[in-house]
């Protein structure tokens, strides 16, 4: 009878609504239950940090639990570099911060928060290959209940994780527009928090969401969408917190994300105001895992380019905003997105580009940021995946499919 009538769109929103509801009983009505099932994968601790001393617990050295990284020279590299601290969040739990490449006077810190399905041992590699090729110093944010930390993770957790190590960056002498706070799928959600309460030299969002709830709906111009119909449920509200930005923002988002969408990316984009606006980064062939991987030396470029103009207005605070020429030609409609860049500085040139860097991420991969498992695809389809989690307690009601 409504077959001719019914949206397609409408139609999957409300499945998915529907599907959510039922979700929401099975957790005994609690959204907080509902927003970490969803958002954070803590896999199987891939280090442990061991102490220099029985007096001194507040810093030590990363230790793989992981045998192919005890094994790879890149991560043992980045091990040697790598000094880690702990630190206390207003929430009382204690997290390690891994910083990597440290120096007497750095120019530019990268606080970097990772993505959901990771740790920072994961990401180790790619901590000293940015360090490496850019010649910045690097801060792994490890969150609540990931790697070895304590705790258990949530949204508000990862709010006072991100706060405790910028405290921890500016008490070491480092000044704050000279921290760039780099958030990489759901790192983005503390980092536009972190950008509304403190100053930063720049933010850069990774693979971005519009928000923690956007992310499942399968037709997000049509009515009932999940964020629509539970948007008490929502959490990490990037879209509403970037149109406040005051520093310089660089987006980057591939064309091809079946984990985080590419409109998420593109429409942070538009929602940043212009003052605060750089070129993105819009590669067509990346997804949401591989967008370094797939071209690491435009990848590299881009971010150089962002980089080397936070550097100057940190130098010159009268500097006049960075060009944005390459702006006015960018397509007011997705469908006719194809890629947004500076194109201002390869990989080679200026002072975070070391030379003698063909060999971009030597001997390894890029970490996966989001999960592999489907859970979000699914989710918009109306089928909700909730595997158990590995190398974590959880909730027997966590490990539930339907």
């Amino acid at each position: 009878l409504f077959g001719p009538v019914l949206n397609p769109g409408m139609g999957a929103n409300c499945v998915a609504s529907t599907t959510i509801g039922v979700l929401w009983c099975f957790k005994g009505c609690s959204a907080e239950k509902i927003r970490n099932s969803f958002t954070f994968v803590p896999p199987r601790p891939s280090y442990s940090v061991e102490t220099d001393s029985d007096e001194d617990t507040d810093s030590g050295k990363l230790a793989y639990e992981i045998e192919g990284f005890r094994h790879s020279p890149l991560y043992c590299r980045a091990a040697e570099i790598c000094e880690v601290h702990w630190v206390e969040t207003k929430r009382g739990n204690r997290i390690p911060l891994a910083w990597v490449g440290r120096t007497a006077n750095p120019q530019l810190v990268l606080l970097h928060c990772h993505g959901n399905a990771t740790d920072i041992g994961m990401m180790m590699g790619m901590f000293h290959e940015i360090s490496r090729i850019l010649g910045i110093e690097v801060v792994g944010v490890e969150y609540t209940g990931y790697g070895a930390s304590t705790g258990k993770p949530s949204a508000g957790h990862t709010y006072a994780d991100v706060e405790a190590a910028y405290d921890f960056v500016v008490s070491q002498g480092v000044a704050p527009d000279r921290i760039v706070a780099y958030g990489q799928s759901v790192g983005s959600g503390p980092v536009a928090w972190l950008a509304s309460q403190r100053e930063l030299g720049g933010v850069v969002f990774h693979s971005p969401l519009l928000s923690g709830i956007k992310v499942i709906d399968p037709s997000p111009t049509s009515c009932c969408k999940p964020s629509s119909v539970w948007c008490c449920f929502d959490f990490f509200p990037n879209d509403e917190r970037v149109r406040a930005l005051r520093c310089p923002v660089l987006i980057m988002h591939g064309q091809q994300d079946e984990i985080i969408p590419f409109y998420h990316g593109y429409r942070l984009y538009r929602a940043c105001p212009k003052a605060a606006r750089w070129p993105a980064y819009f590669p067509q062939r990346a997804g949401h895992n591989n967008l370094v991987e797939t071209d690491a030396r435009t990848y590299f470029g881009e971010l150089s380019a962002f980089l080397n103009s936070v550097c100057k207005q940190a130098e010159d605070a009268g500097m006049a905003s960075p060009d944005r020429s390459n702006l006015a030609d960018v397509a007011p409609l997705l469908t006719h997105v194809t890629e947004v860049g500076s194109r201002a500085a390869p990989v080679g040139l200026g002072p975070f580009a070391a030379e003698g860097n063909d060999d971009l991420l030597l001997g390894g991969v890029e970490a996966s940021a989001g999960p592999t498992d489907g859970r979000y695809e699914g989710a918009r389809k109306g089928n909700i995946v909730l595997p158990i989690s590995v190398g974590r307690q959880q909730d027997s009601a966590d490990d539930t499919f339907f």
